[in-house]
């Protein structure tokens, strides 16, 4: 009997190993046509990172006390483009909180936006959406932009800041 349990366990350990020999790595599914693969990243920088897809658009913004200007350059023609704009950590949006609505965009085109706020005097962030249509998929880009960013946050994060070995900053952790 004690045989038969063995010769079990054998002929299972030797299933786990062919198949585990017979797996091949699988691609992401969002690595695109021009999308650089892990291997070029790895052998260019030493890092291997991957590219989050997203709209192709590029986001600039001027910041002014109360306002800003954003500026968003289609590097593809683009329909059903919506732009939506939003405060955070207590940035409040006094303009129109969708600047643009279902307009469509050739490439190359820009667009500029006019957004108003009132800002705390803490640090604070307007946060930006550039969702459309581009190519035939729904794709979007959200970007933010830092408002008095030599001011404190509004919320601390948890943990302590300590120096560490190397001279860096490092936030440690209470167990709890």
């Amino acid at each position: 009997m004690k045989r038969g349990n063995e010769m079990r366990a054998l002929w299972m350990l030797a299933c786990v190993v062919a198949a585990c020999g017979t797996v091949e790595r699988k691609e992401p599914d969002h690595v695109g046509p021009d999308t650089p693969s892990a291997e070029a990243s790895a052998d260019e920088g030493g890092e291997v990172g991957t590219q989050k897809p997203g709209a192709p658009v590029k986001v600039e913004g001027r910041l002014a006390t109360s306002s800003a200007v954003l500026t968003v350059d289609f590097e593809e023609a683009a329909s059903d483009v919506t732009v939506e704009v939003w405060g955070v950590d207590g940035l409040v949006v006094t303009s129109a909180k969708e600047p643009v609505q279902n307009r469509q965009f050739g490439k190359d085109e820009k667009v500029s936006v006019e957004v108003s706020f009132t800002a705390p005097a803490t640090r604070a962030d307007l946060a930006v959406r550039v969702r459309g249509t581009f190519a035939g998929r729904v794709r979007e880009r959200v970007q933010s932009f830092t408002v008095n960013a030599g001011a404190p946050s509004l919320t601390q994060p948890p943990g302590e800041v300590r120096t560490g070995p190397d001279g860096r900053p490092v936030r440690v952790m209470r167990q709890e």
